[in-house]
């Protein structure tokens, strides 16, 4: 509870990760190699250095400058600015010029050597690409590691939801529980507090979501959603009122209504490889008024 000013732990040194690349109604178009190295420079500044070889390529720079609660991304390859919610968590809006393409961005970093990120990538409002990312640190004097992948090829794996996982990780029957950290409309921390979700499916087709704790409805929270496994969306006049896409089965973003709150909550999610923790980053609007953000990890326990 504290308006001490954010910096964001800039994870100096080099990274290496295996991202999958999706479209947009979340079809599996192939993985990405991704190797970033970030360089602290003086007053300030930082430099990162990033390549991207999958279903889209690029190389190239760019330097930030970070301030008491938020960093600018200055070019040449990314520009725009990025809110430094915590030490761990930076949300950003982008631009990438030489994909001509818009980015919305989380990176959060899970535990000092794992980082998971969701890029949104959009020219103009027609969504291009969805990046679900997770990258390691890769310790100086050693080799860049193999990455983790489900092996396949596109041809194959455009048409399945789970990208050969063989299942949804974010509808799989069980609990997840953690602590999420709530900040206020100012950015101001305002606690720590737990937060579970129940997932208990019906059939193929349905399933029913518990949401209890959490800084903004602190009301256990019941509801049924329909699925095609590409998107899930409420059908009832439940108290909770919404849908979300999903990527792969292990990345989702949407957009709910909370009634009885009169509170809209963006949500965004990013499970890790092994689907036992996942990224949850929220933002919470009465209208287009921001009142407030939560975001942790939970860990995954299977019913």
């Amino acid at each position: 509870m504290t308006n001490t000013p954010i910096t964001f732990n800039q994870g100096l040194g080099r990274w290496a990760g295996n991202a999958e690349v999706f479209d947009s109604k979340g079809a599996f178009l192939g993985n990405g190699s991704d190797y970033r190295n970030v360089q602290s420079l003086p007053e300030g500044r930082v430099r990162i250095d990033v390549s991207f070889v999958g279903p889209f390529k690029h190389s190239g720079h760019y330097f930030i400058q970070q301030k008491e609660d938020h960093r600018l991304y200055e070019g040449p390859a990314n520009i725009g600015y990025a809110e430094t919610l915590s030490e761990n968590l930076v949300d950003a809006n982008a631009y990438w010029s030489a994909l001509g393409l818009s980015q919305r961005f989380f990176l959060m970093i899970v535990d000092g050597n794992l980082q998971l990120s969701l890029a949104q990538m959009s020219r103009g409002e027609h969504m291009m690409y969805v990046v679900v990312g997770q990258n390691d640190r890769v310790p100086e004097d050693t080799s860049v590691p193999q990455p983790t992948v489900v092996s396949g090829a596109h041809y194959d794996l455009q048409d399945d939801p789970t990208s050969g996982r063989g299942e949804i990780l974010l509808h799989r029957p069980g609990r997840w529980s953690g602590e999420l950290t709530a900040l206020d409309e100012n950015r101001k921390n305002i606690g720590t507090f737990s937060y579970t979700e129940t997932c208990e499916p019906v059939n193929l087709q349905t399933f029913s979501l518990r949401l209890t704790g959490g800084a903004f409805d602190k009301a256990t929270r019941h509801f049924s959603l329909s699925t095609n496994h590409w998107q899930a969306w409420t059908t009832e006049d439940s108290e909770i009122v919404g849908s979300y896409s999903l990527s792969g089965g292990r990345a989702l973003s949407g957009q709910f209504y909370h009634r009885e709150a009169h509170l809209r909550c963006w949500r965004r999610e990013v499970v890790t490889l092994d689907g036992a923790r996942k990224a949850v980053v929220q933002h919470w609007y009465r209208g287009g008024q921001r009142v407030g953000s939560q975001f942790g990890v939970m860990e995954f326990e299977r019913a």
